[in-house]
């Protein structure tokens, strides 16, 4: 990881920014995977409205946290909401990071942070879903932890696709327990 990279609670403001990032990841990400008409028409101006209704609407146990460069610029984030499903206590929603950043450790020391943040309030663990066919992103959560546990289809970016949630049933891997 970048040694000088620095985490925060993001805040209502900073919207546009989350918006701008996630749309970045998505159109490299699921590229082949989403209908190219869905990531090619305004998807920067549809993610930003999304997480400007999004983070206004945050209940109290859920949280967003930023990564930043030395200069404040922003690096990754990741959203935590709470949803709990089948023992797992809280969702990862989004992990994204800079298309040019990644492979540095931003998403491992983001998926920490929140792990850390969650058992402060007493969750100790969590789940996040991985659209089929996005390998990176299912090698990733499974080198810091994470196992394949059952999937489902999703109708998302104009089509209908496989979804494989991963889960960690505790943070100690994660953590480096």
């Amino acid at each position: 990881m970048i040694p000088e990279t620095t985490f925060r609670m993001a805040s209502t403001s900073d919207a546009a920014t989350i918006g701008r990032l996630h749309a970045a990841s998505w159109i490299i990400a699921y590229r082949g995977i989403l209908l190219d008409e869905y990531l090619d028409n305004d998807l920067q101006g549809e993610r930003v409205t999304y997480w400007t209704k999004k983070m206004s609407q945050l209940k109290d146990n859920e949280f967003i946290v930023m990564a930043h460069d030395p200069n404040g610029v922003a690096e990754g984030f990741i959203s935590i909401m709470d949803e709990p499903e089948q023992g797992y206590v809280a969702l990862v929603d989004n992990l994204h990071v800079r298309p040019d950043l990644k492979g540095r450790g931003i998403g491992r020391a983001l998926m920490q942070h929140a792990a850390r943040a969650l058992t402060t309030s007493g969750r100790l663990n969590y789940y996040l879903w991985v659209l089929d066919g996005n390998t990176p992103a299912a090698k990733f959560y499974q080198s810091i932890g994470g196992s394949p546990a059952d999937g489902r289809i999703v109708h998302f970016g104009g089509k209908d696709v496989g979804a494989t949630r991963y889960v960690w049933p505790d943070f100690d891997t994660l953590l480096d327990r």
